[in-house]
């Protein structure tokens, strides 16, 4: 069984809501209403020193969510170019506050913060985001073999789909691998159903923004709750109302 803090991964499709500093406060009840766990994407963050990350967890703790943190590198979506001394002062600093990380496969820090992760025992994604395409099965297998690799409890995968055909084939991707324990979002236009359909076959968590996407394609929270709900009688059993 997979965790984060209490909340069980894989039963149901599960919505994360990533944040960024003002939207921790800004958006509470939004948050609150819609998302079973709190993303804080630290590098949207405003500062990034680690104390100023320290409190902005400490006040999302106020949410009553469970709490992943990513320090996104700037290659794979981050904002800012933080060097890799940063990005790992970062996760230090915030790992005691949280329930769980993302890093990416091909960090120099993955390592690092996966040895981190596990000594404290929180929840380790291990993520590969390529925003120009989906690259070939070929290359999908070895990317999630190389993240298997890394001791990593989650597989995280996000690709670009081109058209229907990218978006098909993760899909058979995901539905060959969800017993590993994986996350698999198609970004772009031809790939939003993904955002809905795919945790309905396996994929374990998928995410919504509160003010403004941070993805392309992804939906607002409230949207994609509302989504789930229609096509997961099991979610909507969770979430009435």
């Amino acid at each position: 069984m997979i965790t984060l803090g209490t909340l069980e991964l894989g039963p149901l499709p599960r919505i994360a809501a990533p944040l960024s500093d003002t939207d921790v406060t800004a958006h509470a009840e939004l948050v609150r209403c819609y998302a079973d766990i709190a993303e804080l994407r630290i590098d949207q963050f405003r500062q990034h020193d680690p104390a100023y990350a320290v409190e902005i967890c400490r006040k999302a703790r106020d949410l009553g969510l469970p709490m992943l943190a990513t320090v996104r590198a700037h290659d794979e979506g981050g904002t800012l170019a933080l060097t890799d001394a940063q990005r790992l002062a970062l996760f230090e600093a915030v790992m005691p506050l949280v329930n769980g990380v993302d890093i990416e496969l091909r960090a120099a820090i993955c390592e690092p913060v996966l040895d981190l992760a596990h000594r404290q025992q929180k929840l380790a994604i291990v993520s590969h985001h390529d925003f120009a395409a989906t690259p070939s099965d070929a290359d999908l297998a070895a990317l999630f073999d190389g993240a298997a690799l890394a001791e990593a409890e989650v597989v995280k995968i996000v690709t670009h789909a081109a058209d229907a055909g990218d978006t098909d084939r993760l899909l058979g991707f995901l539905r060959a691998r969800r017993e590993r324990g994986v996350i698999v979002i198609a970004m772009g236009a031809q790939g939003v159903a993904s955002r809905v359909f795919f945790p309905l076959f396996g994929s374990l968590i998928t995410y919504g923004f509160v003010a403004a996407a941070m993805a392309p394609g992804q939906l607002p929270l409230a949207e994609l709750h509302a989504e789930l709900r229609r096509f997961s009688p099991g979610f909507a059993a969770a979430h009435p109302g």
